[in-house]
């Protein structure tokens, strides 16, 4: 049997799988139904989705991931802001009782994201901003820990050592076109200054604020990378009509599908980053390397000068 035929025999156990999540997306779209009957209250029924996305992927999430919301740091002091949905990976030092907030260290973050009942403007504005807090955080690499291949090593630095930023939307209100315009006219998130020490460093690349956008029952926006694990590939169309693939860029793309879930579960297993760890990822939070010290004095510093209040005028 080729390897091509055993491929195509394996698309059965791709779809039963694919079968189950389309039944959960049915029941995460249940349980926002079922929290807009028992309140009208907006952050009550904004809850609900949390937790409903919550369960969901701590149940098709490998063991030794946790679920949980909260505020995310680097080493350097940085911080997220608050949260929905915090996914760590089993190097994460701390763990949180469900439904409580937490406190998070990057370096054990495999992804994090947010959950809005429904996208329109104001809430994929909040989930930008969000989401650009975010990616200028970094992890922090130890010279004992190792990334395994060479793809995997160029998708470290595509994604600037930070991992994915996502929203689930159970439902939007803004249309494809308008939704790709302001999606592409974001402006990437550079490093802070003091993070990256310079173009050879993989925390240097810049960032989209977002990496996907789940709407469920509509469709998965993506932001794909050259070397993104999923293996996709960019296809445009050039002047004379004919269609190629670019193997070197980077952007968004729209998958239109009835089952936006199984696309997003398959997206976020793929693109959470593994790194095989020589020591515990909470050392230079407890002990911060002299270049994060530096930085996070620089930040005081640049605090405290701001505070300052100018002199009164005679």
């Amino acid at each position: 049997m080729t390897e091509q035929k055993t491929q195509e025999g394996s698309y059965g156990i791709d779809l039963r799988f694919h079968k189950i999540l389309g039944t959960v997306e049915q029941e995460l779209q249940t349980a926002l139904a079922k929290a807009r009957l028992e309140s009208d209250h907006g952050t009550t029924i904004g809850d609900g989705a949390e937790e409903a996305v919550r369960n969901t992927l701590r149940n098709y999430l490998p063991s030794g991931y946790g679920v949980g919301k909260g505020i995310v740091y680097d080493a350097f002091g940085d911080g997220s802001r608050q949260t929905d949905v915090v996914i760590t990976n089993p190097e994460h030092p701390l763990s949180f009782p469900e439904g409580k907030s937490g406190t998070y260290v990057v370096d054990g973050v495999a992804a994090a994201g947010e959950v809005k009942s429904c996208l329109d403007v104001t809430t994929l504005s909040d989930s930008i901003k969000k989401g650009t807090a975010f990616k200028q955080l970094r992890m922090t690499l130890d010279e004992s820990d190792r990334v395994m291949t060479a793809k995997e090593q160029a998708y470290m630095q595509q994604i600037g050592l930070v991992p994915p930023y996502f929203v689930v939307a159970f439902d939007n209100k803004i249309a494809i076109e308008t939704l790709a315009e302001r999606l592409r006219e974001v402006d990437l998130i550079s490093p802070p200054e003091g993070k990256s020490m310079g173009e050879q460093d993989w925390a240097d690349t810049p960032q989209p604020p977002l990496d996907a956008i789940c709407v469920l029952g509509k469709g998965v926006w993506l932001y794909l990378r050259p070397d993104n694990p999923m293996g996709f590939q960019i296809g445009i169309t050039k002047q004379d009509g004919s269609k190629t693939v670019r193997n070197d860029y980077s952007g968004w793309t729209y998958l239109e599908t009835d089952a936006p879930l199984v696309i997003t579960m398959i997206w976020l297993h793929a693109a959470m980053p593994r790194i095989f760890r020589g020591k515990s990822v909470f050392s230079p939070y407890l002990v911060p390397p002299i270049r994060h010290a530096k930085y996070m004095n620089a930040q005081a510093e640049s605090a405290g000068t701001n505070n300052q209040s100018p002199p009164e005028s005679i």
